[in-house]
This record gives C-alpha cells, structure tokens and sequence, in this order.
C-alpha cells in the first residue's frame, strides 16, 4: 500500500489523461464549470485536493484562488498550466485534514474526487471547516464517488478499516477508498449547519452537490 501522497506523486503525470480520456470525465468538468458560474460570489475560491488543477482550469472569471493539496507533484504540474488570465493562483502542499482554512474568507470552496478517502468523523471535521472558512451566502461545491447505499458504504468502511489495521496506519494515509452514501453525506452536511442542499447531478458512481451557507 502507498500512503496518499506517494501514489498521487507516482501519477502526477498521468493524472489529465486518466480523468479525462480514459475516465471520460468531461462532461463532469462540464458540470463544476457550471456550477461555479452559478454563483454570484466568486471573487476567492479555496480548492481542496485540487491536485493537477483539472476543475482550477474551469474556473474562467477573474478570482484569487488557493489550491491545496498533499502531492507537490500534483502542483508543479498545476503550475505549469496556463490558467485564465485573471486567474491569481497560490498554491499549498499539505493535507487537508491538518490545514486550518481560516474563518469567513472564501466565497466558494470547490472539491472534486478527494473526500472519498475520509471516514465519516474526519468528513464531519472538513465539512465544519468549510462551513466556517465560508462567507454568508458563500457555498461549497463538492463533486465526488459515492457509495451506491448505507450496506456498500459499510462494507467498504469494513475493507478500509482492516487495511489501516493491517499496515498500523491511520484512517485516510493511504490510497484506500471509503466513500459514503449520499443519505448519510447529506446527513453530515445537514450536521454541519449548511442552509441548503442541492444535487446538481449524479452519474453512477458519482454525485455533483452544491450547499449554502
């Protein structure tokens, strides 16, 4: 097993053309582009596990944006990218479970295909600080796997838990997915004071969301 950063520096390279030719991820891209360009705020946009940058390109309006994610890797090809012009990007190498997101600065957090390798408590944790990292009226929108239902997300809790077990590691310092159902998804967010929770999309594996604060 690598811990999640080792894998994500292993296919930094290769990260665009997985996601988007041989995943065919496109059309989700379409979908977050979208769904950005429906919010009125957006003049600074915090992006979890933004990696390689694939939804930071989508973002064309002019808007300071902070990047954050665990693989340097996964930045230096992010820095290389040509952005759109009014674009100011920083970008920070760290996990987002240890990096404090601040209070009232952003007016939309993004994340996309990172929260699925956090338990239940872990997400509970991320999602109050990102309710907290937003301003009034700000919104969160997240696009990610999800488990089918409540006995797929059990059995895959399951599976993680005796990996971790296994290698003496903690929960989410591997590549090892966990994701959880939409119910129980919404049930966190809903826990975690958001004032409004839309499906934008879902695919079979994945869900599109968006939440108001």
């Amino acid at each position: 097993m690598k811990t999640i950063n080792e894998y994500f520096d292993e296919q930094a390279i290769l990260h665009d053309e997985l996601f988007i030719q041989k995943m065919g991820l496109s059309e989700f891209y379409d979908a977050v582009e979208h769904a950005i360009n429906q919010c009125i705020l957006k003049d600074k946009i915090l992006v979890l596990g933004c990696g390689s940058g694939l939804e930071i390109e989508r973002i064309k309006h002019p808007s300071y944006v902070v990047g954050v994610d665990i693989s340097h890797k996964m930045l230096d090809v992010l820095k290389q990218k040509k952005l759109f012009e009014g674009l100011q990007l920083t970008t920070v190498c760290a996990s987002i479970l240890d990096l404090d997101f601040g209070e009232n600065e952003y007016d939309i957090v993004l994340s996309c295909y990172t929260m699925h390798h956090f338990n239940a408590e872990q997400k509970m944790e991320l999602y109050r600080k990102i309710h907290r990292c937003l301003k009034d009226h700000g919104v969160f929108i997240h696009g990610d796997s999800m488990a089918a239902d409540s006995d797929e997300e059990e059995l895959l809790r399951q599976e993680a838990e005796e990996i971790y077990k296994k290698e003496n590691m903690p929960f989410a310092s591997l590549h090892v997915d966990a994701p959880l159902c939409w119910q129980h998804e919404k049930e966190i967010l809903a826990s975690c004071s958001f004032a409004e929770i839309c499906l934008i999309k879902a695919w079979t594996k994945t869900k599109l969301y968006r939440c108001l604060k």
